[in-house]
């Protein structure tokens, strides 16, 4: 069943993302490299512009003011923001982790509109807590092999990444999409050599 979601429970649930991921205490180096992992998976689905920086998205968003309440859809008021020229003296009246998080807010609010059924806050964390597993190659494979066929898919293999998936039949579900992703992401790679790496990822 298609859900329908308003572009104002868009942009609040985009924000929980943020406050979800804030919560964990991250330090801004690590808040940057899950908001560039978070724009790399917005580029991989069409969704952000490939030259688009997640600081850069967020320094556009605070300068403007644009409300996405005041677009046609969440993907245009995106848009609009990545079209905004940045004043370089009020870049400096915000911080890094500011343009962060706003950035990161705008990446999943595009993702959570086209991908309804994702779950984004809990994809997010998963991210937060295995950065050095969720490598920008292996977003970009995750976005092409999986969440483009199916979102909800997304929530069999989080739920084995973070050990909360007790069912045998999808654990190896899980297991059997990530080796397909280690070897789209190397083709080098042995069987062996892909699922210890897939072992290694779960919590």
């Amino acid at each position: 069943m298609s859900i329908m979601l308003t572009i104002a429970a868009i942009a609040a649930a985009a924000t929980t993302v943020v406050k979800t991921l804030a919560v964990a205490g991250l330090a801004v180096q690590g808040l940057k490299v899950i908001g560039n992992l978070l724009t790399t998976l917005g580029k991989a689905l069409g969704l952000i512009k490939q030259e688009t920086k997640v600081e850069d998205l967020g320094d556009k968003a605070i300068q403007s003011e644009y409300n996405p309440e005041d677009y046609d859809s969440y993907a245009d008021y995106v848009k609009a923001v990545e079209d905004y020229d940045l004043d370089p003296e009020k870049s400096k009246l915000t911080t890094e982790e500011e343009k962060i998080k706003k950035g990161m807010e705008l990446a999943s609010g595009a993702t959570i509109e086209k991908y309804k059924e994702f779950p984004m806050t809990e994809f997010c964390v998963a991210v937060g807590q295995n950065p050095e597993y969720f490598t920008d190659a292996k977003m970009k494979a995750i976005a092409d092999d999986l969440i483009q066929k199916d979102g909800q898919y997304v929530s069999s293999i989080l739920n084995y990444v973070n050990g909360s998936e007790k069912d045998s039949a999808k654990i190896q579900s899980a297991v059997d999409a990530l080796v397909n992703v280690e070897k789209s992401v190397n083709s080098g790679i042995s069987d062996k050599e892909a699922y210890k790496n897939v072992l290694d990822a779960r919590r």
